[in-house]
């Protein structure tokens, strides 16, 4: 959460639909299983305990759920557990949600505050994982130390109110309460199952539409729909079951024999898709389904390199000017397959707070402009002739196909230090690099998320009507917030200051006889909206 991640996937620009029907699009067949298939096992299924993107956390999307939820777009966050969106004071540090008194656990318990503040207190104990979304709360560094086990800014003046004393106002919060680390288990199950209670079928207990009845590990896992669900209809699917297939080309076959429905449905690494570049080509377009995933790789600016400072916006310019992100795609990420040119600034597209197409003034590749803003930035050629340049292993391929381009196109000489992320991390602190080629991996849909990783250590921009902008949009709900935002994305951009490279991009192979199936860029569609059609 909230941190640099060595990811190498890199979100997109189309989307292919790839749930066209068959010759009777309205008739569902009788048998509603979703096939499924896993690269790898789950590890958890605890909610405290996942991190993104994972197999885990495509599956406890629909079997746990929180105060709040976004829709499959991302367009809308709403209530879940919630009977309305936050009653927020004023000045931003107090917040009221009032629970649905209808609301249920699987099992039939009723969900009370006191759920809400268990989970939560758990949660943000778990500070390597996504506990970090509790960090604006009274007391949280004395449950993520563990001093205390519950956060001084969290209580309950009853069965159906939480209450939340924040130190400083955080509006983008609300987004956060919309993802995993907030969902909300039941303490007493929880505490009857112990470390692994989430193993069985009867520990497994969540507020969402279905439930696990077996789980063989190493092999498969079956879910099926709540009875009586507290919310109503939990659609049309009776049965999904996952199977486990560690080879890539068994994961490709399965799908092309027609015994899983969907490959990719459920991804685990960002670095590559769930079958090979053949096994994609082979497949026939109208089962192929992209979508933007995750991430940003991109170029930035240590403030102790030699490029660190404000003054150096023309070499900053330059650099990204010369680079043609088209070839960086296909170069770096299986013929574009895991990424897209990025032309629409840091935050990867369809996410809040992305640009626009081509909004960036830098992300063209115009070698011309570049070569002229060094010739005015650096008349004699002694400043920018030798280039001090640091990715982290991930980044690998990405970091060798940016180094190329500056040596054909400026002529450069490009120092290229390949490390584990943290040695990076360290010699852009010590000055040892002009040019940091590092990747982030949001956690949720704000711009927040993105904009706090622009920074001394890798991405140095001292603009102050950037940073004005920021911390106005921080004292504001999502919604209000999103121009604000804007504008110091766009000032970000403008600079070329911290310049995204390519944006990540998933892709699933879905049968025609699905509906419904999809994804956005940060999470799969919920089975509740996706049925079988007959085949």
């Amino acid at each position: 959460m909230r941190g640099w991640a060595l990811a190498t996937v890199t979100g997109l620009s189309i989307f292919m639909n790839g749930c066209s029907s068959p010759s009777a699009p309205n008739q569902l067949a009788h048998d509603q299983t979703l096939r499924l298939v896993a690269a790898t096992d789950v590890q958890t299924l605890d909610p405290a305990r996942i991190h993104q993107p994972t197999v885990e956390l495509s599956l406890i999307r629909n079997v746990f759920g929180g105060l709040y939820q976004y829709n499959n777009d991302l367009s809308k966050e709403e209530p879940d557990l919630a009977a309305s969106m936050p009653e927020v004071t004023p000045d931003g540090l107090t917040w009221t949600f009032h629970l649905r008194p209808d609301a249920r656990f699987s099992n039939g318990d009723p969900v009370t505050a006191a759920d809400v503040l268990y989970s939560w207190n758990r949660s943000a104990a778990q500070n390597e994982y996504g506990g970090v979304i509790f960090d604006h709360l009274k007391g949280y560094s004395d449950v993520a130390d563990g001093r205390v086990k519950n956060l001084a800014g969290l209580t309950a003046p009853d069965n159906h109110t939480v209450v939340a004393s924040l130190v400083t106002p955080a509006g983008w919060w609300l987004t956060e309460l919309g993802i995993w680390p907030a969902d909300v288990v039941e303490q007493r199950v929880v505490e009857a199952g112990g470390d692994r209670w989430w193993s069985t079928a009867d520990g497994l207990v969540g507020t969402g539409p279905f439930k696990v009845t077996t789980w063989t590990p190493g092999r498969s896992l079956d879910f099926e729909p709540v009875p009586r669900w507290w919310r109503g209809s939990t659609g049309s699917l009776k049965h999904i079951h996952v199977d486990v297939i560690s080879v890539q080309a068994a994961r490709a076959a399965a799908y092309t024999a027609g015994q899983d429905d969907i490959v990719g449905y459920l991804p685990s690494d960002p670095k590559a898709p769930e079958v090979s570049y053949d096994a994609i080509r082979s497949v026939p377009h109208p089962e192929k389904y992209i979508r933007p995933w995750l991430s940003s790789p991109r170029i930035g600016y240590p403030a102790a390199g030699r490029l660190g400072s404000d003054a150096d916006t023309p070499a900053r310019r330059a650099l990204s000017l010369a680079l043609d992100r088209a070839r960086l795609a296909d170069d770096s990420c299986l013929g574009g397959i895991t990424c897209v040119p990025a032309t629409g600034g840091l935050i990867a597209k369809g996410l809040a707070g992305y640009l626009g197409d081509g909004a960036d003034p830098n992300a063209r590749n115009d070698v011309p402009a570049a070569k002229a803003l060094v010739t005015g930035w650096d008349p004699d050629g002694s400043r920018l002739k030798h280039l001090r340049v640091g990715a982290p292993i991930q980044l690998e391929s990405l970091a060798h196909a940016v180094a190329s381009q500056w040596q054909a196109a400026l002529g450069l000489v490009v120092d290229l230090q390949v490390a584990e992320f943290e040695t990076i991390r360290l010699n852009a602190i010590h000055g040892l690099l002009d040019v940091t080629i590092v990747e982030f991996v949001t956690d949720y849909d704000s711009p927040h998320n993105w904009l706090e990783s622009v920074n001394a250590t890798f991405c140095s921009f001292a603009n102050p009507q950037f940073r004005n902008n920021i911390d106005s949009a921080d004292k504001k709900l999502p919604l209000e917030a999103l121009a604000d935002y804007v504008k110091a994305g766009q000032l970000l951009a403008n600079g070329g200051a911290c310049s995204a490279l390519v944006y990540g991009q998933g892709i699933y192979l879905v049968h025609q006889w699905v509906k419904g199936a999809g994804g956005n860029a940060l999470y799969e569609w919920y089975w509740t909206d996706i049925s079988i059609l007959a085949h």
